[in-house]
C-alpha cells in the first residue's frame, strides 16, 4: 500500500487492518470535529493516536515504519472496511 493509497482510505473514514510479521495491526480514523485523530495499534495493545497522516507514516513498532510495514506487504495481508 502507497502513502497515496493510505491516505484516500483514511480521508474515506475506512478502517485498515493488517498482518505484519505474524501480528495484527489496524489503524482508524475518528472524525470528532476539532479533535479528529487517527489511531494505530497492534490488536489488544495500546493504541497511538495522531492527527495527520504524515505523523502516521512515521509511527514506528519494533524500528519499522507504518509505511515501511505497508509497503512491504501484498494486497492478501491488508483488509479494507
Amino acid at each position: 500500500m502507497t502513502r497515496e493509497e493510505l491516505s484516500e482510505y483514511i480521508q474515506q473514514g475506512r478502517e485498515i487492518e493488517f498482518c505484519y510479521k505474524g501480528k495484527m495491526y489496524s489503524i482508524t480514523y475518528s472524525p470528532e470535529g476539532q479533535d479528529d485523530y487517527i489511531s494505530f495499534c497492534e490488536f489488544y495493545q495500546e493504541p497511538s493516536d495522531v492527527k495527520t497522516i504524515d505523523e502516521l507514516i512515521h509511527l514506528k513498532r519494533n524500528g519499522v515504519s507504518v509505511i515501511e510495514m505497508l509497503e512491504s506487504l501484498s494486497d492478501k495481508d491488508i483488509w479494507i472496511y
